[in-house]
């Protein structure tokens, strides 16, 4: 049997004979069964997928009632009854759909570029119109969000196959139909990437100028921003002739993110330009929390390092995570912003910001972007919008079951299953420790490291390592206050810096620049 919704809904018996579905929820029925086929799927997913909001009185006797329906149009045995739902038994390739992802997330994996470009289409060739476009199901929002993911899907394959073939030197055989596309999708930048190297390698660069001068007008018009970095690097390359001769713009900037988007990267976690000190049973602590838990929310006051425990954390599973950690800075938006819009800007998914139904909310093209995603958000700093923070999360977690949330916050989410982890502030010495444990106090490595970075001619004796407990016991073992502090050694000896910490507030405020 072969199950097509890649275009208009068709059911194929082995003969090749179409088998009819009558009904847009005997269809929708089939189609989400057929999304993963083999393995079961829950009675509350099937539900949702083809009542959405409006579930009948008895939507349970309702499902089985088309299940039964179903099963008389179909092979025996093909669906079958599970504890907590229903399985359909068909190969993942008897399904268009299913393939074709099969597909594209193979071709990823392979350096050979005449290899990508025939996986890629064979891939695009499965499509024979718009995904389920003659199913009919009115008021699904998880139909509808499939909807969106397959035909984002398709459309970023369809870069991919674009970028692929303009990389192996058919820019000039391309131009039509890159054209067309960057029409269809103007502010695309891959796609207009593609057209620019393609009409650069056809020996038409004036005109590529002309699509990046449009795309730019698009990009102001539709969202209000300048092209990205990348694609502004490509239009610099053209202007200095260097497109034409293998140079920046042909090649290291199709392997950046115009050339493999957003997906080659797994994560916008930056470098950390200081050590981590003094919190590794506190890493190894939420790290646990985390297996056991798709949202823990890390708590302390203001200062105490949650951010940086948080994205140490992310770091150490990166090679865990398919799909990467990215880091939603909140604390940039207001008491009344949107956490959703902050999320795809943190994801790099300003494209999702076009997709799907013109009227649909940021959450719901989020959730559409990373539904099937295995990755990890980092929501920082949520207190002052706790509750639209524990709104998304409930939600995105609730429709994502890939995916792990870790907060920040200065009070809990308060949602049911969230984990938490306090932070407290790093380890004083006791009062009669020696040198040895005055050294491993993770307070005073702290002051030591960041001490050292400013002052090279530090001399840690006895003496000064006494003033630096003084100092750390002052400011509570805080690690943002005992950096502040540390930054004040470029013009201060650290007696000097222990005797002015009585004026804390005016000692402190400084530092870093960022």
């Amino acid at each position: 049997m072969q199950i097509g919704i890649l275009g208009p809904f068709e059911v194929r018996d082995d003969d090749g004979g179409l088998t009819d579905v009558p009904g847009a929820r005997l269809r929708a029925l089939l189609i989400v069964l057929a999304l993963r086929p083999g393995h079961s799927v829950p009675k509350a997913s099937l539900i949702d997928g083809i009542w959405g909001e409006r579930p009948p009185a008895d939507a349970t006797n309702a499902l089985q009632r088309l299940v039964s329906r179903l099963r008389k149009l179909l092979p025996d045995g093909v669906v079958e009854g599970q504890p907590d739902g229903y399985r359909l038994r068909v190969e993942p390739d008897a399904v268009d759909a299913v393939r074709f992802e099969r597909l594209v997330v193979g071709q990823a994996r392979t350096g050979d570029g005449s290899r990508r470009v025939r996986v890629l289409r064979e891939a695009l060739d499965l499509w024979r119109g718009a995904a389920m476009q003659d199913v009919g199901l009115q008021d699904s929002a998880a139909f509808d969000a499939a909807v969106v993911r397959l035909e984002g899907l398709r459309l970023t394959s369809t870069e991919e196959w674009a970028d692929a073939e303009v990389s192996l030197g058919r820019g000039g055989e391309m131009v039509t139909k890159l054209t067309d596309l960057v029409a269809a999708h103007p502010v695309r930048e891959r796609l207009v990437a593609a057209l620019m190297r393609a009409l650069v390698a056809a020996g038409r660069d004036s005109e590529a100028l002309l699509v990046y001068q449009r795309a730019r007008e698009a990009l102001a018009d539709a969202l209000g921003v300048d092209p990205s970095p990348e694609l502004a690097a490509l239009h610099v390359a053209l202007l200095r002739g260097e497109l034409g001769r293998g140079e920046p713009g042909r090649g290291d900037l199709r392997r950046n993110n115009l050339g493999r988007g957003e997906a080659s990267r797994k994560t916008n976690l930056r470098a950390e330009l200081t050590t981590f000190v003094g919190r590794g049973t506190d890493v190894a602590a939420v790290r646990d929390l985390m297996s056991q838990h798709r949202l823990t929310t890390v708590l302390g006051p203001g200062g105490s390092g949650k951010t940086r425990l948080a994205t140490e954390t992310a770091r150490t599973l990166l090679g865990d995570l398919p799909d990467g950690a990215w880091l939603v800075e909140l604390a940039a938006i207001g008491a009344d912003g949107d956490v959703a819009q902050a999320a795809l800007a943190g994801l790099g998914l300003r494209d999702a910001l076009l997709g799907g139904p013109p009227n649909a909310e940021l959450t719901d093209r989020l959730i559409a972007a990373i539904r099937e995603r295995e990755a990890l958000l980092i929501l920082d700093n949520c207190e002052h919008v706790i509750e639209s923070a524990a709104v998304f999360a409930h939600r995105v977690l609730g429709e994502c079951r890939r995916l792990r949330i870790l907060a920040t916050s200065r009070e809990p989410l308060g949602i049911t299953g969230e984990a938490l982890w306090l932070v407290e502030p790093l380890a004083l010495p006791e009062g009669d420790a020696g040198p040895a444990e005055i050294e491993a106090s993770p307070a005073v490595q702290l002051l030591r490291d960041r001490a050292g970075a400013v002052r090279r001619d530090l001399a840690v004796d006895a003496r000064t390592l006494a003033t630096m407990v003084r100092v750390c016991r002052t400011l509570d073992g805080m690690p943002l206050a005992i950096e502040l502090a540390a930054a004040r050694l470029r013009t201060m000896s650290v007696d000097q810096l222990a005797g002015r910490l009585d004026d804390r507030f005016r000692l402190l405020t400084g530092g870093s620049r960022t």
